[in-house]
């Protein structure tokens, strides 16, 4: 049947009107498409626009009789060229309609579409004839009985001379991803769907905002009152409903909500395996925890864990504990203004230990050079919660110098001093920390520790041992001064202290400066200029011709086991004929008999207050 034979029915049996637009108009509606809802949302409404009068065009010609039913499919391109929107062209048509099977290939010439597309947006990366394949499918699946779908895979708004389309049923095209997509471009309810879904994100990120807002005023109070990380945890495990752990660098517990203490410390001591692993793996396979993310510790042990950050370095972790596969956008908000509360929180308090320990330094510091009167002292002690209540004494504690940066230098010391200040506070002693010499002096009132049920050697040992704990790398060695009844004899209770401090070693490396007997005596006298001249008189053959000092360390070591020489040569890791050989040599510069017992003491003395005195270091 040719094209007058199907106007001349259709215009008897037409029962609606008809309109035509100019392309420019289609092309200006495009636009406005576009401009508005965007490339993805135009394409389904000109699709859903094509297949409408596709399938009105079909209806209206399966009105009309037909001697084949392949005539009827192709008076589909026909009405296409008819209509002005292209010149279709097919190039192969095969149709089962009893089986509804149909391969339909052809071209689209001088596409309107195509055209305005080009002129309005210039050349495009994808197939832009939207309303020419919607028209075809819907065309087609009326005809068919069966839902068609025709894909445009060249175009010339691509580049390409011609547009060429490919026609099949859903079934026929496999499972094809992309004719997946276009099929449920063509879902009438799409718009609804996506205005409901749209507003469904926008209600959870509405009460997601919601929530996290409140959780950042609840963490912003808790951090202005400085109450301390329990709350913040408290606050977090209210809000998610989840365990909470917050955890240092060294997987230690610094504060913890929804867990009992023995499953907390379990974890964290899995996380702190868990790091140990990691430590020995390299590349891609290696995880650091940078960011927010979702970690499987161990089994049974996920965690979303995020990093507190302070000073630019990790400070340790905040935890969600969780069986979830995925994160939720809340609970990383969540969690992330947690961590800022925890960094926030650190800040304060180093801010805090840093003014007051400039003034505690300062105050002692001015203790020691005599620049305060006791008025000024009891005033500070009043306002700062001092207990000055006699007698006092000094600790002076030193670190094994290793090799380390200035910079490095003072990150320890800061955070030294910020440790030891942690533990007074935890055993409920104040003491006034300062640093002076290279040395960490403490001023303390012993009349304090006893109330305590703490004697001072007690104490000393305890604080000893709680630095060599929290720094098992570093070696340390400590002086405790004798005690006095008034602060007035804070300097002397320093060179007490030091003099202990430089006493002390691998082997004694806590000394007290009233177990120094006779050269603490001499040291009292304050007459130091004689002390040294005597000490000198004494060993000074030995110290001008010993340059290495190899000898002066052996008889130090020596009189220090009480002269035995086996227990000497293993103490030094030495043979016995080589320490008889040095020990020898050491009585000839000194021309003295080493095996009268109050020439050993006379040496042993004079050689600690060389020592002591700086003049002689071992």
């Amino acid at each position: 049947m040719n094209y007058s034979m199907i106007a001349a029915q259709l215009n008897q049996k037409e029962q609606q009107p008809m309109i035509t637009i100019p392309s420019s108009a289609f092309g200006a509606l495009r636009r406005e498409l576009i401009d508005t809802i965007g490339i993805e949302r135009s394409k389904g409404f000109l699709l859903r626009y094509g297949w409408d009068c596709g399938e009105t065009d079909a209806l209206r010609m399966m009105e009309l009789e037909w001697d084949d039913r392949k005539e009827l499919l192709l008076a589909g391109p026909t009405m296409h060229t008819t209509n002005g929107h292209a010149q279709v062209e097919h190039t192969i048509c095969e149709v089962d309609f009893d089986k509804g099977i149909l391969h339909f290939e052809g071209d689209w010439k001088n596409s309107n579409e195509a055209k305005e597309h080009l002129k309005l947006f210039g050349k495009s990366e994808e197939p832009v004839c939207h309303s020419l394949a919607g028209y075809a499918s819907g065309y087609l699946s009326t005809v068919i009985g069966k839902k068609v779908i025709v894909k445009e895979v060249r175009c010339m708004a691509m580049g390409d001379e011609h547009c060429h389309w490919i026609a099949k049923t859903v079934g026929e095209w496999s499972g094809d991803p992309e004719i997946e997509q276009e099929s449920y471009l063509y879902e009438t309810d799409r718009i609804n769907d996506e205005l409901e879904e749209t507003y469904e994100k926008l209600r959870v990120e509405r009460d997601s905002l919601s929530k996290t807002y409140d959780v950042h005023m609840q963490l912003f109070q808790e951090v202005i009152f400085e109450t301390g990380l329990q709350p913040i945890v408290e606050i977090l495990y209210n809000t998610t409903k989840t365990p909470v752990l917050i955890e240092t660098l060294n997987c230690e517990i610094r504060a913890v909500g929804g867990l009992k203490m023995p499953d907390a410390q379990r974890v964290a001591n899995e996380l702190r395996e868990w790091f140990a692993v990691q430590d020995q793996k390299t590349g891609q396979e290696k995880q650091e925890i940078c960011q927010t993310q979702l970690v499987d510790i161990a089994p049974g042990h996920r965690r979303i864990i995020t990093p507190i950050y302070f000073r630019q370095k990790i400070y340790g972790y905040c935890s969600l504990f969780t069986d979830k596969d995925t994160v939720s956008e809340v609970d990383k908000m969540v969690l992330g203004q947690a961590a800022l509360a925890c960094s926030l929180h650190l800040l304060n308090e180093r801010t805090r230990f840093i003014t007051e320990q400039r003034i505690r330094g300062s105050l002692l510091e001015d203790l020691l050079n005599k620049r305060i009167t006791m008025s000024e002292m009891l005033n500070f002690a009043h306002n700062n919660d001092f207990e000055l209540k006699d007698p006092y004494f000094m600790v002076a504690i030193h670190r094994s110098l290793v090799e380390t940066s200035a910079e490095e230098e003072i990150e320890f010391n800061d955070q030294f001093m910020n440790d030891l200040n942690k533990y007074l506070q935890s055993v409920y002693v104040k003491g006034l920390i300062g640093k002076k010499s290279g040395a960490f002096i403490i001023l303390f009132s012993e009349s304090a520790l006893l109330n305590r049920h703490l004697d001072k050697e007690t104490f000393s040992k305890q604080l000893f041992d709680y630095c060599s704990g929290k720094y098992p790398q570093h070696a340390f060695e400590m002086g405790v001064s004798s005690s006095y009844a008034s602060l007035e004899e804070a300097p002397q209770l320093y060179v007490e202290s030091t003099a202990a401090l430089k006493l002390a070693n691998t082997q004694q490396n806590l000394v007290y400066f009233d177990s120094l007997g006779v050269v603490g005596m001499l040291l009292q006298t304050r007459n130091l200029e004689t002390i040294e001249r005597y000490a000198h008189k004494i060993l000074g053959k030995l110290i001008e011709e010993d340059k290495n000092m190899e000898l002066t360390n052996t008889l130090y070591h020596y009189l220090e086991n009480g002269s035995n020489v086996h227990q000497t040569a293993r103490a030094m890791n030495f043979s016995v004929n080589g320490l008889r050989y040095r020990l020898g040599k050491i009585n000839e510069l000194l021309k003295v008999d080493m095996g009268k017992g109050y020439n050993r003491n006379e040496i042993y003395v004079a050689l600690q207050c060389l020592i002591v005195l700086g003049a002689l270091k071992l």
